[in-house]
């Protein structure tokens, strides 16, 4: 029997499926050997901000602001023209002003002598007197200060400091304000310093100053801190670089710890010498107003080396060298002189104080605090 080679079943050929998709026709595409990461799109073409991390990302946009915050918040030094960071306001140093004058009293306790003993109204006189000449304020217990109403004042183009910083410092000091005077026992402290509101003296200075003319250099150079607005400086300049470090130690860019070397020696201690340098220059002025002489500020930084033997490194010390400020200020005598002679009432005050020295004896202050007569 013949059987056919081939039966319908075996004459049914099997073609391969083709998807749908496959019909569309493909364009060539040329593709380098060499690259490993052929078919994936390029970093080359991603935007810019796309080729760093999230946290660098997020950083450098933090920076920026940082960096916009602080250039918006720069103000100028009527003075010297120096451009400088602040955030907090008159009102907040005053406040904390307030608080050191509290911290201040606590501390010294018993230390701290009455109101009226002899060296206390020492330096209330001549404390109230730079106050009230340039309008600064009164000490607590004394009435303010009414404005001149007759034609003997100062000239109205001589400097005062609320010229440049009244408007700004209205409640760090105004003819308003009260200062509290606090003189510490404590002859072994050569030191005296100046907040919104206080005046702290130690008797250990005083045998340095000598005299009235003395004591006067030394607290127109501390008031002159306070006029500068120089302590909320600090606070915000402090405030700002704590804000940096953190900055730099959450994205791990402070690796070895560099932020604590430039803030203290980069910026601490260049504007801590700058500001010594402007409370000179205010301060030699606010003498001379209160009809001081200021060449007895040039002799008081004199003595008062000579006295603490002072003998540093000027690039490592927050107060400039001796030479350099009294280059400065024999600088700015002229125009303190002029501020001296356009007040009438001083020609009457120096012929005082002229016979007050010629009766003046050398006293001695015992560790009570006590006077003796040398």
């Amino acid at each position: 029997m013949f059987r056919p080679l081939l039966t319908a079943s075996r004459l049914t050929c099997r073609i391969p499926k083709r998807e749908l998709w496959t019909t569309i026709p493909k364009r060539n595409r040329y593709v380098r050997f060499s690259d490993g990461n052929a078919g994936r799109p390029s970093p080359n073409n991603q935007p810019g901000w796309r080729k760093f991390s999230p946290p660098v990302t997020y950083g450098a946009v933090i920076f920026a602001g940082i960096g916009v915050f602080y250039v918006t918040h720069l103000e100028q030094v009527p003075q010297t023209g120096r451009w400088r960071f602040m955030i907090f306001s008159s009102r907040s140093e005053a406040q904390i002003g307030e608080s050191v004058r509290q911290e201040t009293k606590n501390e010294w306790g018993n230390k701290i002598l009455p109101p009226n003993h002899p060296l206390s109204l020492h330096v209330r006189k001549v404390t109230s007197r730079i106050l009230k000449s340039s309008d600064l304020g009164h000490i607590i217990g004394e009435a303010p200060t009414p404005p001149p109403i007759s034609p003997f004042g100062f000239a109205d183009e001589v400097w005062k400091p609320s010229d440049d910083y009244g408007a700004a410092a209205s409640y760090t000091y105004s003819p308003q304000k009260e200062w509290d005077v606090v003189v510490v026992n404590d002859k072994r402290v050569v030191n005296a310093m100046a907040t919104p509101g206080l005046i702290l003296v130690f008797t250990g200075i005083l045998p340095v100053c000598r005299d009235e003319q003395g004591l006067a250099a030394v607290l127109s150079h501390e008031i002159g801190h306070v006029v500068a607005r120089h302590s909320a400086e600090r606070l915000s300049s402090g405030a700002f670089f704590m804000a940096i470090s953190f900055f730099l130690q959450i994205t791990g860019l402070d690796v070895i710890g560099f932020t604590p070397f430039i803030n203290h020696f980069l910026l601490e201690l260049p504007n801590s010498r700058t500001q010594e340098y402007e409370a000179d220059l205010i301060g030699v002025r606010l003498m001379s107003r209160a009809c001081y002489d200021p060449a007895e500020m040039v002799q008081m930084f004199k003595r008062l080396e000579a006295a603490t033997g002072s003998n540093r490194v000027d690039f490592l010390a927050t107060h400039p060298s001796t030479g350099q400020r009294i280059k400065q200020l024999e600088e700015t005598l002229p125009d303190a002189y002029s501020i001296l002679a356009s007040n009438p009432e001083c020609a009457a005050l120096r012929d005082k104080l002229e016979q007050f020295g010629n009766r003046m004896t050398p006293i001695r202050i015992n560790d009570f605090g006590e006077i003796e007569h040398v």
